[in-house]
């Protein structure tokens, strides 16, 4: 288990208004009860080999893939979870950023909890992408015909917070490419369906704008 700075947790009231919105009507079931936690030495994931540098490259040295094998495991969920509990008090409400910030953490991915900023790079979503892509080098994905498991999606914004992707999270594959329906993970639950082209659906609140994935 990690132990967060405790200056994170002061941030966390003023972020609640642009951290992932819309995300409390996102969430299913309403609130999820504790999950046991797993040895983290039974579920670590494997040494990464040198990073390839094309968006389009099928190398498996890459961070993507390597984060896309790690969550995809149900236990590894529940560990992010409970990370995401340590530094993050409303978890799931507002928590997409939270909870792949987390995941990369696990994957070796150093993304910082509390800044000198006001906005953390692991709680809101327009830092969160910055950081990304400019500190880390990560590479845009325009088109979502483009998508491959372990890279992380990035939504319009929201109309009220221009700049402010209203949801991020991680794509995991395809379950039915033809209609534009993707398994994902976010803070709304681990793998499941959702639209990510129709915001009229039950699947999809915010549709997609671009992706981030490692070089």
């Amino acid at each position: 288990m990690h132990f967060w700075p405790i200056k994170a947790l002061l941030l966390t009231a003023q972020l609640l208004s642009v951290a992932c919105i819309q995300e409390g009507i996102e969430i299913k079931g309403g609130s999820t009860p504790p999950l046991p936690i797993p040895q983290r030495q039974a579920t670590s994931p494997k040494p990464r080999t040198p990073a390839a540098t094309g968006p389009n490259d099928s190398s498996v040295a890459k961070v993507s893939d390597t984060l896309a094998e790690w969550y995809s495991i149900r236990s590894n969920y529940a560990l992010v979870l409970n990370d995401v509990r340590s530094f993050y008090a409303p978890v799931r409400y507002n928590g997409c950023v939270a909870f792949i910030s987390a995941a990369l953490r696990r994957v070796g991915v150093e993304i910082p909890i509390a800044t000198e900023q006001e906005e953390s790079p692991s709680l809101v979503t327009r830092p969160f992408a910055n950081y990304l892509e400019q500190k880390l080098n990560w590479v845009r994905i325009g088109e979502a015909s483009q998508l491959r498991a372990g890279d992380i999606v990035f939504t319009h914004d929201n109309p009220s917070y221009p700049g402010y992707p209203a949801h991020t999270y991680m794509f995991q594959g395809w379950s039915r490419k033809n209609l534009g329906i993707a398994l994902v993970i976010d803070n709304q639950d681990f793998t499941h369906e959702r639209n990510i082209y129709d915001n009229e659906t039950a699947f999809n609140f915010s549709p997609y704008a671009f992706a981030l994935r490692s070089p």
